[in-house]
């Protein structure tokens, strides 16, 4: 009797080891894929960064994940990437920060911060520091938003049909912006008039604008208004253009532990490429615009100097309001004092 009783305790654990190993194997098994919605054209250096990404979490995962890279317009438009990824609508998408400042004013404000006169690398730092990438992370989740990691291009030049040598020299030109540029220029009395994007080419050889704020030298380059304004100005008069690329956070929370740090380790991998392939590009369309008659101006040290102290006095004064928007500045503000910035 004792003997029975105790083959058929061997035999459950038996069965019960069985069972555990089968659910194991079921959940290993198990594969996650996610569509994403990249909003950029099939050169842009971030499309490349993405198909990257694709490739690298597959290898790694072992098939475990993967990702579909959709091209630009193919389920929604660069402006609803961000609302459709919180509601779930599409698991993945790139997307820029300035385009959801409606819903979340703090990713506004990241994006292209006038006056910063941080660098993309001094940016890319900053943001993968533990408490600012946290503040990311805990700012997008309000919006169902899982913030995967940072797309990072150079920040804005003034594209001019005149050379900018003095302060009177900006002064007397209309300028295209939008935004926080914008708010910074009016501060300084400089006139401003928004014009849409694809028709500043037009607006610039009219003469309807005297100069133009609406992107890097690459940026100047794909969209051609070095022909019609040959005047670029160095350095950049905001920090880095802050794009990104995003998750729905409940299909990020679906991943075991194991594949979640497969996932953000090559998300992280790709914000890397993406600010390699970007710097790459830059420099060789500086040089083809060079070649093409454009020229870079250094802005004068009064110039920048004025620009600057307006544009930290507009954080103070207008990004403020916003409860995580004046968190995202104090965060700045402490980084550039580590750096050795005097504002």
């Amino acid at each position: 009797m004792l003997m029975n009783k105790k083959k058929l305790s061997l035999r459950l654990a038996a069965v019960l080891v069985s069972s555990m190993m089968m659910i194991t194997s079921a959940h290993a098994a198990k594969k996650y894929k996610f569509t994403m919605q990249n909003m950029f054209s099939l050169n842009h250096p971030v499309t490349l960064a993405m198909t990257q990404l694709a490739a690298d979490v597959k290898e790694k995962s072992d098939g475990r994940i993967s990702i579909q890279v959709l091209p630009s317009g193919a389920l929604v438009k660069g402006p609803s990437i961000f609302e459709s990824v919180g509601m779930g609508s599409i698991d993945m998408g790139t997307s820029c920060s300035c385009y959801h400042g409606g819903m979340l004013p703090a990713a506004a404000t990241a994006f292209a911060l006038p006056g910063d006169p941080r660098g993309v690398d001094e940016i890319m730092d900053f943001i993968y520091k533990d408490e600012v990438n946290a503040f990311f992370k805990d700012a997008y989740a309000t919006q169902g938003v899982y913030y995967g990691a940072p797309l990072i291009m150079d920040g804005y030049t003034i594209v001019s049909k005149n050379p900018i040598n003095t302060w009177e020299d900006l002064k007397k030109m209309k300028v295209r912006a939008s935004g926080t540029i914008a708010k910074t220029l009016q501060k300084m009395e400089i006139p401003t008039v928004f014009i849409p994007f694809s028709e500043i080419y037009v607006a610039l050889s009219r003469g309807t604008i005297d100069a133009e704020i609406s992107g890097n030298h690459a940026e100047s380059y794909l969209a051609k208004t070095y022909e019609v304004a040959k005047y670029q100005t160095t350095p950049y008069i905001s920090g880095a253009q802050n794009c990104e690329v995003i998750a729905n956070q409940d299909r990020v929370n679906e991943l075991p532990a194991d594949l979640k740090v497969i996932f953000d380790q090559a998300l992280k991998d790709s914000a890397v490429n993406m600010v390699e392939a970007f710097n790459a590009e830059n420099k060789s369309v500086m040089g083809k615009m060079t070649d093409s008659g454009a020229q870079f101006l250094a802005l004068p040290d009064d110039v920048m100097q004025r620009w600057i102290k307006t544009a930290v006095q507009m954080w103070d004064e207008e990004l403020t309001k916003d409860e995580l928007s004046a968190e995202y500045i104090a965060l700045v503000k402490k980084d550039l004092k580590s750096r050795g910035y005097d504002l």
